[in-house]
């Protein structure tokens, strides 16, 4: 490309686009530098490169005061590729968009997003299910994904990787991994080849295997540090890029809460705090400190995870686990990447403790960031949460019955029949026989108790007795509670002559099957049965 434009055979330069063009590579830089990922950095260029490939071709003039209408052009034309020619996804179209309007609005120090400019839309969630039976397979994946890595990590000691290979990896599920670090598996030496070449194969396997250093086995290594990075970022909630730049120190653990607060040693209680984890885990963590150090006896200063390129260099950029997706996928299991890691654990922390401020520091995040981004609604909790508000803020306490209740504490009435149900803050007809239980004097109250009491009718109209029933039908629990609700509907009719309109009224509308609307579903669904 380079001998290409000092040949001039890419045309003259295009100084209209310089300004643009430099603004963009200063945004970009200043990312990296403040600590930004390489990967995102690789995105902005993918979508810079197609903005002005197309530029090329649409033959628009990319200058800094132009961009922000040639961008809007650019959207509709992506646009077009998802509606028309189908050869772009939903979700591609709009992570694009938003990546390359994010970088123009910082270029062009606008206030107001260009995307708001385009027809584009963020596309609609399918929702997250998050009812008992699915969070309960999600953690259930999230448990088998940890078990995995215990057992890699477990399995691939000083001993197993310098020593001969395969190295054997059992798992808890039965199953056994090998890993060659780098020889191809002996089956596929003889395939059309000759004796001398078998030969000349066999002993440059034997000198392999018996170099146990990082020349022939920084495959293993990085396989037990990317499984140890794994582990350490659902420990301590910390992101990959943090994860990874973080580097080796002689730490000093000061006890907190439940765990461990970690500091630098050299400044003991007065340092900042580097990062904190749960006590069962301190001891795993200094036997994989130790573990690296036996590889890396020469960095004691590098980084905690020093993952290998081919060659013995430390690579730069943080790694994707595309081994250990690999092998997830052998042994039919889900991978669990690091964000997902982190948002279980802040959701599960979130569930057991109920303090969105001490799971926020934890998190090491705003309570308002860990509620808005990393908080899953969850219907259990959501139930618990609601049920708390209106306890503290609703002066009565609606039961599940007709009416409302003076105390939260259910109390059998004292002469309460034998076979009646008892008070639980949770069946309707336990309600009828609490102390604390009280009627409302109104029309809608009085109709609502015609309308229970005409259900506990069909639950009772279809109640077949067993032969060897020793509750025989005058004391079944339907019957209690319908000559409960009689006397209190008998009570109102006595009371006044507007009440016994109330309860004629209400009489009338069960005979025309005008139920309230509080028991009208449970009634057609008992009627269906």
């Amino acid at each position: 490309m380079a001998r290409l434009i000092m040949q001039g055979e890419l045309g003259s330069p295009l100084l209209e686009r310089v300004e643009l063009v430099q603004r963009l590579h200063g945004d970009m830089v200043g990312d990296l530098v403040g600590g930004g990922s390489r990967f995102s950095l690789q995105n902005k260029i993918g979508a810079i490169r197609q903005f002005f490939a197309w530029g090329d071709l649409d033959g628009s003039v990319l200058s800094l005061d132009t961009v922000a209408d040639s961008y809007v052009r650019w959207t509709d034309r992506l646009l077009h590729r998802y509606r028309v020619e189908k050869n772009i996804s939903e979700g591609y179209l709009y992570d694009v968009a938003r990546l390359m309007a994010t970088m123009m609005d910082r270029v062009l120090n606008r206030q107001s997003s260009l995307m708001k400019s385009t027809r584009i839309r963020k596309p609609r969630g399918k929702g997250k299910m998050h009812t008992s039976h699915v969070d309960k397979q999600s953690l259930q994946s999230t448990f088998e994904f940890g078990h995995f890595l215990a057992d890699l990590c477990s399995a691939l000691t000083i001993e197993a990787t310098k020593g001969p290979l395969p190295v054997r990896i059992p798992l808890r599920t039965g199953q056994v991994l090998e890993q060659w670090s780098g020889l191809p598996h002996p089956d596929k030496l003889a395939v059309r080849r000759t004796k001398y070449q078998i030969e000349a194969s066999m002993e440059t396997r034997a000198a392999w295997e018996a170099d146990g250093t990082l020349r022939t086995r920084y495959s293993l290594v990085n396989l037990r540090i990317e499984a140890e990075m794994l582990m350490f970022i659902a420990q301590t909630g910390m992101n990959l890029q943090q994860a990874h730049t973080l580097r080796m120190d002689q730490f000093h653990y000061t006890s907190h809460l439940d765990g461990y607060q970690v500091r630098s040693y050299k400044n003991r209680r007065q340092g900042e705090v580097l990062f904190e984890i749960f006590a069962n885990y301190r001891e795993w963590f200094d036997r994989y400190l130790t573990w690296r150090t036996e590889w890396f006896p020469n960095e004691p200063k590098g980084l905690l995870f020093p993952l290998i390129r081919s060659g013995g260099r430390i690579k730069e950029e943080a790694p994707q686990f595309v081994r250990i997706s690999g092998m997830c996928k052998s042994i039919e299991i889900k991978l669990v990447r690091p964000r997902l890691l982190r948002g279980t654990r802040v959701n599960w922390l979130l569930r057991e403790s109920r303090n969105p401020e001490q799971v926020a520091e934890l998190a090491q995040h705003t309570t308002e960031t860990l509620i808005r981004v990393y908080a899953d609604p969850h219907p259990q909790a959501a139930m618990v949460e609601i049920t708390r508000f209106h306890q503290q803020t609703d002066p009565t306490i609606s039961p599940p019955t007709p009416g409302h209740c003076v105390s939260a504490e259910p109390k059998p009435l004292l002469d309460i029949p034998k076979h009646a149900p008892l008070p639980d803050c949770v069946s309707t007809s336990g309600c009828l026989f609490c102390v604390n239980h009280r009627d409302i004097e109104s029309e809608d109250h009085v109709w609502s108790l015609s309308s229970l009491r005409h259900l506990k009718s069909l639950e009772l109209a279809r109640y077949r007795p067993p032969a060897s029933a020793k509750v025989i039908n005058d004391q079944h629990p339907a019957l209690l509670a319908i000559e409960r609700l009689t006397a209190k509907l008998r009570f109102f009719e006595e009371h006044s002559e507007v009440h016994k309109l109330w309860v004629d009224e209400a009489r009338e509308r069960i005979n025309e099957e005008n139920y309230h609307p509080a028991w009208d579903g449970f009634i057609r669904l008992a009627v269906l049965q």
